[in-house]
Order: C-alpha cells, then sequence, then structure tokens
C-alpha cells in the first residue's frame, strides 16, 4: 500500500475520529428527534417539513458544484486557484439562491403548502453562508485531518440538535428542522475558520481552475443525481398521500435509513482521501475497498438487525404521547421494508468514493444516471399501482425492488475498475453478514418467546440477545474486538 504503514495508520486514525463524531451525531440527533416528534410534532406537521427537509442534501451539494472535492483528488492547487474556486462557488450558491426566490414558491403551491416555498428560501440563504466553510472544509480532508473536522463536526451537530428542541418548543414545528440546519451552518463555519483560516485573494482566474470544474461538474452531477433520487420520494408521498401519510413515512426513513447514512459517513469521510492517495495501486485499493466495506458492513448490519426486531416496541414506547396506534403500525411496517434498502446501501456507499478517487468520476455519473431511473421511476410506479391498496408503503416497497436495479449497476462498474477479485470480496464480506443473521434468528426466537411481556422488556431482551450473539460471533469467528480495533489505530 503506498505510503506504508503511516497511510494505514492514518486511515484507521481517521476512521477511529470519524467514528466518534458520527456516534455522537447519530445519538444527539436521534435524542433531539425523538423529543420532537414525541412532545411537539405530529405526523402532519412532520410530513409538510418532510416536503422541503428532503431537498437540503441535494441543494448542499448544487451549491458546491463539486469544486471543492478537486481541491481533494489533485495535489496542483495554488492560492489564486483555491482563491478561485473560492469565488466560483460563491457565484454558484448566490445563483442558487436567487433560482429558488421563484422555484420555492412554485414547488409550495404545487404541494399545495405556501410555507415550503419559504422554507426552501430560507435554506436557500445557508447554502450562500456555506462557502464560509467549504474551502478549509476541503483542504482539511485533503491534509487527512480527520481529528480536527471530527471536532467540528460533533460541536456543530450538537448545536443543531439542541436548536431544533428549542425551537420546536418555542411553537415553530414545521420550521425547526430548517432553523436547526441553519444554527449548524453558523457553528460549523465559525469553527472551520479557527481550525483553518481561510481569506481568499481578490482574484479570479477561469483558466486558473477549468481542470477543477471539470473534474467538479462530473463529480456533482453525480452527487445530484444521487441526493435527487434519495430524497424525492418523500415530496412524492406527500403530493400523493397527504401531510399525514408524508409524516409516517419520513418517521420510517429516518429510523431507518438516516442512521444508515450518518453510520456509513464514518467510512464515507476517510474513503474519498484514501483512495485519492491509492490511486496508482492497485492492489492497496482492493485491500482497502475491502476494508471499508467489512468497516460498514459491522457497523450498519447490527443497526438494521434492531430495527427489524424491535421497531413496534421502540415506536410505542417513545410516540405514542403524539402519535396514534395506526400510525405507528403503519410506520414500523414502512421501516421494516427499508431495512432491505439500508442492508444494499451499506454496502454501495464506498463505491463512489472509489470511482472518484480514482480519478473516474463519469463511472459514478453513470451509475447514478441508472439509479435517478430506477428507483424514482419505482417511486411512482409503485405509488400508482399499488398505492390504492397499501398507500405510502407502496413507496416503501419500491425503494426495495427499485435500488437493487442500481446497487447491480453500481457492483458492475467497481469490479470492473479496479478488477476487483470476487472470492476475496465474499470471504470477506459474508462472515459480517453470517454474525448478524446469527443474531436476527437468536432475536426472533427470543421474540416468539415473549409474547405476552411489555414493550420495554420485549426491547431490552431481544435486542440484547441480538446483540449478544452478533458480537460475540464477530470477537469468536472475524476476530473483531475492542483490542485488535485499538491495535490498528495504533498502527
Amino acid at each position: 500500500m503506498a505510503d506504508g504503514p503511516r497511510l494505514r495508520t492514518q486511515v484507521n486514525r481517521g476512521v477511529a475520529w470519524a467514528a466518534a463524531a458520527q456516534a455522537v451525531i447519530a445519538v444527539t440527533d436521534l435524542l433531539s428527534q425523538l423529543l420532537v416528534l414525541a412532545f411537539w410534532v405530529d405526523p402532519n406537521d412532520y410530513g409538510i417539513a418532510s416536503g422541503a427537509v428532503a431537498f437540503y442534501t441535494l441543494l448542499d451539494t448544487a451549491a458546491d458544484f463539486g469544486v471543492t472535492s478537486a481541491l481533494i483528488q489533485h495535489d496542483d492547487h495554488t492560492p489564486e486557484r483555491v482563491s478561485t474556486v473560492f469565488w466560483f462557488n460563491l457565484l454558484v450558491s448566490s445563483g442558487l439562491f436567487v433560482l429558488l426566490l421563484v422555484l420555492g414558491p412554485l414547488y409550495g403551491y404545487l404541494q399545495g403548502n405556501a410555507i415550503l416555498g419559504w422554507l426552501l428560501i430560507a435554506y436557500g440563504g445557508k447554502l450562500v453562508f456555506q462557502n464560509v466553510y467549504a474551502i478549509p472544509f476541503a483542504l482539511l480532508r485533503k491534509e487527512m485531518r480527520f481529528g480536527d473536522i471530527a471536532k467540528a463536526r460533533m460541536v456543530a451537530h450538537l448545536a443543531e440538535s439542541v436548536g431544533r428542541i428549542g425551537f420546536a418548543a418555542l411553537g415553530a414545528t414545521v420550521w425547526c428542522w430548517t432553523l436547526a440546519a441553519l444554527t449548524r451552518a453558523f457553528v460549523f463555519g465559525v469553527i472551520m475558520q479557527l481550525r483553518y483560516p481561510f481569506v481568499p485573494r481578490l482574484v479570479f482566474r477561469p483558466r486558473e481552475v477549468f481542470e477543477y470544474v471539470r473534474f467538479g461538474l462530473r463529480t456533482a452531477a453525480s452527487q445530484i443525481l444521487f441526493r435527487l433520487y434519495t430524497s424525492i420520494d418523500a415530496p412524492i408521498v406527500l403530493y400523493v398521500f397527504g401531510a399525514q401519510a408524508a409524516g409516517i413515512y419520513s418517521a420510517a426513513l429516518f429510523i431507518v435509513l438516516e442512521p444508515v447514512k450518518t453510520i456509513s459517513n464514518v467510512v464515507i469521510d476517510v474513503a474519498f482521501p484514501t483512495f485519492a492517495r491509492l490511486r496508482n495501486d492497485r492492489p492497496g485499493l482492493v485491500a482497502q475497498f475491502i476494508q471499508f466495506t467489512r468497516l460498514n458492513l459491522i457497523a450498519v448490519l447490527p443497526v438494521v438487525v434492531l430495527i427489524l426486531l424491535v421497531i413496534p416496541e421502540f415506536l410505542r414506547i417513545f410516540y405514542s404521547y403524539k402519535w396514534k396506534p395506526d400510525e405507528l403500525a403503519a410506520c414500523a411496517e414502512a421501516a421494516r421494508i427499508l431495512c432491505l434498502v439500508g442492508t444494499l446501501r451499506a454496502l454501495g456507499f464506498v463505491g463512489p468514493p472509489l470511482l472518484d478517487g480514482i480519478g473516474r468520476p463519469e463511472l459514478t455519473l453513470r451509475y447514478m444516471a441508472v439509479a435517478a431511473v430506477a428507483v424514482p421511476g419505482s417511486f411512482v410506479l409503485g405509488a400508482e399501482l399499488l398505492g390504492g391498496r397499501f398507500g405510502m408503503l407502496s413507496v416503501a416497497m419500491a425503494w426495495a425492488a427499485g435500488y437493487p436495479i442500481a446497487f447491480a449497476a453500481l457492483s458492475y462498474l467497481v469490479a470492473r475498475s479496479i478488477d476487483l477479485p470476487i472470492g476475496p470480496y465474499l470471504r470477506g464480506s459474508w462472515g459480517i453478514i453470517g454474525c448478524c443473521l446469527a443474531g436476527l434468528v437468536v432475536g426472533s426466537a427470543v421474540s416468539a418467546g415473549l409474547p405476552g411481556a411489555s414493550d420495554v422488556m420485549r426491547m431490552l431482551v431481544i435486542g440484547g440477545a441480538a446483540l449478544v450473539v452478533t458480537f460475540g460471533l464477530l470477537a469468536t469467528w472475524q476476530r473483531i474486538t475492542p483490542r485488535s480495533i485499538m491495535a490498528a489505530i495504533r498502527g
């Protein structure tokens, strides 16, 4: 592997820092979401908010245009070139804000809720502000200073979670997610400037940044398609089935796919700069790809198993104050359907950083184009053909039908681009999957033996049994223990 043990140690420490940050983010985000939905926000208000919030990550990507990713992938930037990237991004984000002044109200009119337009316009202001931290964040990632990034993200997301609770308690039920996101951006911007001060020079040289823009356009197009096909489901549910159904569906999305994304970000944050460093070392690329896949599976699959086993009990315990029993039952059904998608996405998240890191963003774009047709197309067909019988569950079923098509396309492109040996890849993945399947079987058996127990007792005993079996097998069969993890981090 390029740079030998030093790079391995950087990667392992980067994963450790990213894991610590994502753990804090996941816990604070979950707690704030639980409190907000349990005490202040009902499914109707949550459904309205989800119609705008679903597009926020898409807007973040469009405002960046992928150019800052080129700062990580390329090694030839100068102060003038970096400053040009800053001014280019400022122009793009400002143009997007102006566009939202028109498209936001139009979208609100089409959905029958004018407040959606104002939510999008407010978030447009955040897009302009994020230029304060975009360059420092990209340069810190390039230098693999994951500790500094992790600390900043923890503080910023803690501020977001506290803000979400505060705004909801003050009565801003539909607005609390947007206002909390603005709070996070402000805090993160301040910290990034303190950790990596950056003041752009008054220079704009388009020719200096042409290669960055060309690379960024392909990367941005891929990310925009990704955000589109992963975000359009909640607005479709809102449009076809109404605000209440959208709130129920969005809660299921948050419970399943949001943790998968949050946990996978532990690896993704480290993967792209690592693959970029290894782009000329095929054996190193293959070994690191398999290792990242194993890490993602270890982190994600136990969560998916827990959701499958105890989601009805979890919802009844935490959401019953503001939510009705039939709403909770529908949410649990949707969450279980989405678990299949969560498992495949855990495997698929590592692919795009690999393709981008080796300088093949056009392959990522091909995958995203397939996904942008297959997955939203499935949403529309599912709502049209099955909506009358299954309601909003039809869109969750469409996820499970459409995403495997996109996953198959990604798998083919990754395997071809690095000549991935299928045997070692399957051997590296199967053991983790087997451990989690065993935990699922044991948890299901325990569940069948506790039919009359309370929800709290069932959740603790069933979840505990599944986790003990899963992590016990990981330690004895896969040799993954706290000691082995600490040894890897120390290098």
